[in-house]
């Protein structure tokens, strides 16, 4: 536990017992959840407490995530290159005079 919070294994140890629980039982969680669909495998498992159907598939889509794809199909090959979004700070300005 004291990597994943990069801290010295003595601190770790001296926070109090219910922050450490609670700190294991998140990495534990953490590794038990899918990293593809965020789910875990005991909520599909009626044996475990869950149930065959527990979700159900739903497309979306992320306005953000689109650009980024319109915009990289124009980046150059190599590594290195990426596309960020930026916020655009005039538009907040005037949502937030609005």
């Amino acid at each position: 536990m004291a990597a994943r919070y990069r801290i010295p294994h003595s601190v770790f140890l001296s926070w109090d017992a219910d922050d450490r629980d609670k700190a294991i039982w998140q990495h534990v969680r953490e590794r038990q959840t899918c990293g593809g669909c965020g789910t875990r495998r005991a909520e599909w498992d009626p044996a475990q407490g869950g149930r065959a159907d527990a979700y159900t598939p739903k497309a979306e889509q992320c306005p953000g995530c689109a650009r980024i794809e319109v915009l990289s199909k124009g980046l150059p090959e190599g590594a290195g290159h990426r596309i960020v979004l930026v916020p655009n700070v005039e538009e907040e300005v005037s949502r937030a005079q609005a």
